[in-house]
């Protein structure tokens, strides 16, 4: 039961960051286990496509749990970097700015379609292009929400 609950929550993340609008800056509110299981998801398909388009000199299974180890904390410093940088765009764009602890949920998912695709276009030939489509489809994950929220919100009332 457990388990089910754990592969619906995981799906409702998965389907909140395909498009980003007003409802994926829910995902800064993601728990522990499901931003870490995005970064695996992230890990997982980089792996699977560099499987793919790169020669391994080892047992296959070997290569493939070193490498996806490899990639996962070459992710996740990506991240890390990459979330400060929306910690000041969040503190630029929005009035009230958010902890880190919501900032890095939020960034671990405005990465989890574009990063595969642009390592994807990257292996494919066109580096490029990959490395835009991996940039500007974090930027654009990141922003589009973040502006949409400030456009929506509604000016207080000032007491007289």
């Amino acid at each position: 039961m457990i388990i089910l609950h754990f592969l619906s929550q995981l799906l409702n993340y998965l389907q909140t960051t395909l498009i980003p609008n007003r409802l994926f800056l829910k995902t800064r509110l993601a728990d522990v286990s499901l931003y870490f299981c995005g970064l695996a998801w992230i890990s997982l398909w980089v792996t699977i496509i560099d499987s793919i388009f790169l020669e391994q000199s080892i047992p296959f299974i070997v290569w493939f749990i070193l490498h996806f180890i490899f990639i996962a904390i070459a992710v996740l410093l990506y991240l890390l970097f990459i979330s400060y940088l929306n910690r000041w765009l969040i503190q630029w764009i929005l009035p009230k700015p958010w902890a880190f602890r919501q900032v890095f949920p939020y960034t671990v998912a405005a990465n989890i379609w574009s990063f595969p695709i642009g390592v994807l276009i990257y292996q494919l030939g066109n580096s490029t292009f990959g490395v835009v489509v991996l940039l500007a489809g974090h930027f654009l994950y990141s922003l589009i929400p973040l502006l949409l929220a400030r456009k929506n919100k509604k000016p207080s009332r000032v007491r007289t």
